[in-house]
């Protein structure tokens, strides 16, 4: 059954308490969400050179520089030839190539 041959909204079907706050006075505030409120884009890919001396870290956890992005991450482990990296403060894994990361930063 679509939404339109139930004759309701799928969102108000959904029974979300409606919202009290005077910007928006929506019975549905998550309808007017986008996707950046719930997971922000990645960083651009920076234009450099990878770093002279590549770093291969080997403990989880360790803390590195991955080049490509600018980010400090903490090691997670390796797969396939390229290693994942987690935000220090945590949040959303990224992988990138090994040649892109050391453990000082490269400007």
């Amino acid at each position: 059954m679509t939404n339109n041959q139930s004759g309701e909204s799928l969102i108000l079907r959904r029974n979300f308490p409606p919202c009290r706050c005077p910007q928006c006075g929506d019975a549905v505030p998550e309808a007017r969400m986008n996707t950046s409120a719930i997971a922000p884009a990645a960083p651009p890919a920076r234009r450099v050179a990878p770093p002279s001396q590549p770093y291969r870290p080997s403990t989880v956890g360790e803390r590195v520089f991955d080049v490509r992005s600018g980010r400090w991450a903490a090691f997670m482990g390796w797969q396939h030839g390229r290693a994942f990296l987690r935000p220090l403060g945590g949040g959303i894994e990224w992988d990138t190539e090994a040649r892109w990361i050391t453990n000082a930063e490269h400007l």
